[in-house]
C-alpha cells in the first residue's frame, strides 16, 4: 500500500466519480481504476459501489476513508517535521484563527513571533472553527484556536478560555444602556446576521426556544462591515463575539452588552495534532500563544478554563528547533 493509492482513493470519494477524481489527479482513468482496484485485491474487500450514476463507499469503504485521511494528515505533519531537523532551511510553522480571534490576535501574535525571531516561517490562516479540526488532521494547520469544536481523533482538543456572547447596538436605540442585557430582552430587538449557520446565532435560538420566545430575524448581510453599518445606524442589532466589534465599543459608535439570564458563552480550544511529538518551532510558538491565551482572560468577553484535568498545552518535542 502506497500513499499515492491513498490519495488516489480519498480524491475517488470526495469527487464521487472516477472521471472527475482522474481529472482533477492528472492521471488517465484506466489507471485510476487500476490503482483503486489493486488496493481492494490487497485488502481483500470490496471498497466501492460502482454504478454508471458515480460511486459509493461500502461499509468497509467509509471506514477505509477515515483512516486513510487520518494517515494521510499523519503523512503530511511527518514531512514538516522532518524538514525541521535541516538546519540549512527555516522551518514552516501555520496557525489557525477564527474570523474573530484573529481580529484580536493576528496581528499581535506576527509582531511577537518576528520580535523573538522564532525560527520558523510563521503563517497566520483565518478560517471558521467548523473547519479547522480537520486541517489540523490533513496537516495543513501547525497549531489553531477554535470555537466548540467537535471532538476529532487526530487532533487534542484542549479548551483554555470561555468566551461570554455580546448583544451589540446602536448608540441611538432603545437598548442604549449600561450592563449586562438579559436574555428575554433579546426578543424586543431586530436582528441581522451573516448567515443562518452561524454556530452564535444557533446557540442564541435554542437559548430562545427553551425561553419559548422569539428571535427576529429580518437581515441576512454576509459582509461584516456592512452589519456594523446597519447596527450604527440603529435599524438592527446583532449577536456577535466582542472581538468583532471591540474597535468600534472603544470608539463610542456601537454599543456590547453581555448577555445575562442565562448568560451565554462558547469554549476556546486549542488545536494541535495528536498521536506524535511535536517540532520544537510548534513548542515556542505554543509558549508565544498562552501567554496571549493568558491576556485574552484579562478581555471583558473571555474566562480561562481550568478544569482539574486540564490537559498540559504542550504534548511533547522534538530534539531539534
Amino acid at each position: 500500500m502506497r500513499v499515492r493509492q491513498l490519495e488516489s482513493f480519498v480524491c475517488v470519494c470526495e469527487s464521487g466519480s472516477i472521471t472527475r477524481a482522474a481529472a482533477k489527479l492528472n492521471i488517465v482513468q484506466p489507471a485510476l481504476g487500476s490503482q483503486i482496484t489493486a488496493l481492494e485485491q490487497e485488502l481483500g474487500v470490496q471498497l466501492l459501489d460502482r454504478s454508471p450514476r458515480g460511486i459509493k463507499t461500502t461499509p468497509a469503504g467509509q471506514y477505509f476513508l477515515e483512516e486513510a485521511r487520518d494517515l494521510l494528515g499523519r503523512f503530511a505533519t511527518i514531512k514538516k517535521t522532518i524538514k525541521t531537523f535541516n538546519n540549512s532551511e527555516p522551518g514552516h510553522l501555520s496557525i489557525g484563527l477564527t474570523a474573530s480571534l484573529s481580529m484580536l490576535l493576528a496581528a499581535p501574535l506576527a509582531q511577537e513571533f518576528n520580535r523573538q525571531n522564532l525560527a520558523a516561517k510563521v503563517h497566520i490562516i483565518e478560517d471558521i472553527s467548523h473547519n479547522l479540526p480537520e486541517r489540523i488532521a490533513k496537516g495543513e494547520i501547525d497549531l489553531a484556536l477554535a470555537f466548540d469544536v467537535a471532538s476529532h481523533k487526530a487532533v487534542n482538543c484542549t479548551p483554555v478560555l470561555t468566551e461570554s456572547l455580546f448583544f451589540v447596538t446602536g448608540p441611538a436605540t432603545e437598548f442604549n444602556k449600561q450592563g449586562p442585557i438579559d436574555l428575554a430582552e433579546l426578543s424586543r430587538a431586530t436582528f441581522v446576521i451573516s448567515t443562518e449557520k452561524s454556530h452564535v446565532i444557533q446557540l442564541v435560538k435554542q437559548a430562545m426556544e427553551q425561553l419559548h420566545l422569539p428571535l427576529d430575524v429580518t437581515y441576512q448581510i454576509e459582509s461584516k462591515q456592512a452589519i456594523k453599518g446597519l447596527i450604527a445606524q440603529g435599524t438592527a442589532s446583532a449577536l456577535l463575539p466582542y472581538g468583532v466589534v471591540a474597535r468600534e465599543v472603544e470608539a463610542g459608535t456601537l454599543i456590547a452588552r453581555k448577555i445575562a439570564n442565562p448568560p451565554l458563552t462558547r469554549t476556546l480550544f486549542l488545536l494541535q495534532p495528536s498521536g506524535h511529538p511535536i517540532s520544537g518551532h510548534a513548542e515556542a510558538a505554543l509558549k508565544i500563544i498562552e501567554k496571549f491565551i493568558a491576556h485574552l482572560a484579562d478581555n471583558i468577553a473571555f474566562e480561562l478554563v481550568e478544569p482539574a484535568d486540564k490537559q498540559r498545552l504542550y504534548r511533547g518535542r522534538t530534539s531539534q528547533p
